[in-house]
């Protein structure tokens, strides 16, 4: 057979449907790794979203308790608060964090309450430490099912509850453990009111 003649014959049937068997197992590859890639990459902005919103959340609490003061106030109606008054699920506080134009150390000081909220742990401020109300706050991590507290005293006591109404003192610690869903749950601990540095002590020159 002349080449000319096969070159006019082109493919046959069975050519062309094993070439297309082989175009379709090719492009199913392509496609399942693509997908593949696509899911990797959503996976993987949502564990960065996660532990973004988890690192926001714990500097914000830290820098909260951190700054907070042995200071009472009076809620909007009049009656007395505590300094620091927390129970399994929320606890409130004063701190000295903000910062006022007007000046002074009255105005430099707010109310705070950290709460679940229709699965929501969220931060609310009070524009002052006396007679303001506490609104809903913002969240700071959602997805909250169940939220757990505990407070430990000087001695190293853990307790379900704190008030400094009769003791007049702040907690030394605050933990946080928040049940998110679909997650593991998230334990924090902080520290609160300013860490006390040691007097330092010089040693004679010889």
């Amino acid at each position: 057979m002349r080449a000319s003649d096969c070159a006019e014959r082109g493919f046959t049937l069975i050519e062309m449907l094993v070439a297309l068997s082989i175009f379709a197992v090719i492009a199913g590859i392509g496609v399942g790794l693509l997908r593949a890639s696509v899911d990797t990459q959503g996976a993987v902005q949502d564990r960065l979203g996660a532990m973004s919103a988890v690192n926001r959340l714990r500097a914000i609490m830290a820098n909260d308790l951190a700054q907070a003061a042995l200071r009472p106030g009076r809620g909007p109606d009049g009656n007395p608060v505590p300094a620091f008054r927390g129970d399994a699920q929320s606890f409130a506080f004063v701190h000295r964090g903000r910062t006022t134009l007007a000046g002074g150390e009255d105005s430099a000081v707010q109310r705070v309450v950290y709460r679940l909220i229709d699965k929501e742990w969220r931060r609310a401020t009070a524009s002052h430490a006396d007679g303001a109300a506490v609104g809903e706050g913002d969240a700071l991590l959602r997805g909250v099912s169940a939220a757990q507290l505990r407070y430990r005293d000087a001695t190293g006591v853990w307790r379900d509850s704190w008030s400094s109404d009769a003791e007049q003192r702040l907690p030394v610690a605050v933990e946080v453990v928040l049940t998110r869903d679909q997650r593991a749950p998230l334990a924090l601990m902080f520290q609160t009111g300013p860490t006390l540095l040691p007097p330092l002590s010089l040693a004679p020159r010889p």
